[in-house]
């Protein structure tokens, strides 16, 4: 009976061992096996966003970028760049009473004391971090040579500088003004140009910051208010996340700008406008939308060589053939993109950049010219190409293509053909002459083939009265002649 049972039981505990193994697996190897599509992005709560591929510069998501918004506190990208633009990281700052005027009573501050002494370092890690809006004030009064507003047409010149033209600043640390706005577009562009500065890298992707104790703090940790970032959090995105900084006011809504790294792949990410309000753990939309988007953004789409040396492209018409009328074309150099994931060569367009047909001779891996490299209307690049194969050249189609494609051509063809005639007939008449001399120097030959010369046969015609005297007298009689037999 047990062995009977054996073989049922054995599947039974083959899908409940699969089950138990599923359940124990850690939430992040679900994600590795979930299949992406560029053409279905994630749906946001967020009302705008951007994600960029760094590498290649391509949009790879676009949800009202140029649309005015209010940055809240991711104005204080701005606010770090113009610091690290005028400053020394180990410079001393003191902080002033008034450095605390304009600091609301529902902004995030630092925990900076009116006295105490920090690093501009220091100063910048309480400004990125826990977003205190008192640093951005203490840094503004700084570098503004005593007046935070000095420090803020600073930080609209630099805008300007960087080509954001839907920015403008009021103030350092992003409370709510309604002539303090800026774009997603416009905020990828500064938050890249705060990314070259590798202080701001540093400080912006830590999850804390240790402050030495001060003459008015002790020693204490500022925490980031990135969750992504944040190892105890649920949307914790271990190792992929870098520098970050978070915002929030009524009017902006939640956002978040972040850089995002897997393997040699970069992508930078901005989402606005999300709801104040989170989910049943206290998680804000802004931190899922990132999520979502940097996972997608990974897992749809590819950066790499979508043209490789080598890589057939297309048939391309060849005339003055020996060997068919058509020619494979290559690719003789790369274009490296960013694109879907699943793309293959079928799904782009390849255009020539020449308008007229290629004409044999044709030499293989030999240079033509170039082709344009699309996929749907975005253009991937131009790539140079060249025959796969020799290709040879047919004279007869040559010469009736050449003769038959100017009128010129032709007349000059017509005149070598009458010029030719001509030498032909020049030709002919001087070998017909030099035949009949040669006839009769033969006639001449063949006399002399029967031992008559031309000397004894005109001697005989004299003799025989053929010929007569010159002075008209008759000739002596030879000895013997009649007269003397007379006698």
């Amino acid at each position: 009976m047990r062995s009977a049972l054996r073989p049922r039981l054995a599947p039974l505990a083959f899908v409940l061992a699969l089950v138990v193994a599923l359940c124990a697996a850690p939430a992040h190897a679900w994600a590795a096996e979930t299949s992406y599509s560029a053409e279905q992005p994630p749906s946001l709560a967020s009302t705008r966003a951007l994600l960029v591929e760094e590498e290649t510069n391509t949009v790879l998501y676009d949800k009202g970028s140029t649309e005015r918004c209010y940055p809240a506190s991711l104005t204080k990208i701005m606010t770090a760049i113009v610091v690290l633009d005028n400053t020394e990281l180990d410079e001393e700052v003191t902080v002033e009473e008034g450095d605390f005027d304009e600091v609301t009573p529902e902004s995030s501050v630092a925990g900076l004391k009116a006295g105490e002494t920090l690093t501009v370092r220091d100063l910048l890690a309480c400004l990125l971090l826990p977003s205190g809006n008192d640093a951005s004030y203490v840094l503004a009064r700084y570098v503004g040579g005593g007046d935070w507003h000095a420090f803020v047409d600073l930080m609209n010149e630099r805008a300007a500088e960087l080509g954001c033209n839907d920015t403008h600043f009021v103030n350092p640390c992003g409370l709510h003004e309604d002539d303090h706005y800026t774009t997603a577009r416009d905020l990828v562009t500064m938050f890249e140009a705060a990314l070259e500065y590798p202080v701001f890298e540093e400080i912006a992707s830590c999850a804390t910051w240790d402050l030495p104790a001060t003459n008015e703090n002790p020693a204490r940790t500022l925490e980031n208010t990135d969750l992504l970032l944040d190892p105890e959090s649920p949307v914790y995105m271990d190792g992929i996340i870098g520098a970050s900084k978070t915002g929030s006011t009524l009017e902006g809504g939640k956002c978040l700008i972040a850089e995002a790294r897997q393997g040699d792949r970069t992508l930078v990410c901005v989402v606005l406008g999300a709801p104040m309000s989170g989910d049943s753990k206290g998680i804000t939309s802004n931190f899922h939308d990132t999520k979502a988007l940097v996972e997608w953004g990974f897992g749809a789409w590819q950066t790499g060589e979508v043209v490789s040396p080598g890589d057939p492209l297309l048939s391309v018409d060849v005339e003055f053939s020996s060997d068919g009328d058509e020619v494979g074309i290559e690719a003789t150099s790369a274009i490296v993109a960013t694109v879907p994931a699943d793309l293959t060569l079928d799904d782009l367009t390849i255009t020539p950049t020449w308008s007229e047909t290629l004409r044999a001779p044709l030499t293989e891996g030999s240079t033509v010219g170039e082709v344009t490299v699309a996929l749907d209307d975005q253009q991937l690049g131009t790539v140079s190409v060249a025959p796969a194969r020799s290709v040879g050249l047919s004279i007869p189609d040559f010469v009736i293509w050449w003769i038959t494609s100017d009128i010129s051509h032709a007349l000059i063809v017509a005149a070598v053909v009458v010029a030719l005639f001509a030498v032909i007939g020049i030709i002919c008449g001087v070998s017909a002459k030099k035949r009949r001399l040669r006839e009769q120097r033969l006639r001449v030959s063949s006399g002399r083939s029967y031992g008559v010369s031309p000397d004894v046969a005109g001697a005989r015609r004299s003799t025989y009265g053929h010929g007569a005297p010159a002075s008209g007298k008759r000739a002596a009689a030879p000895k013997g002649s009649g007269r003397h037999m007379r006698q």
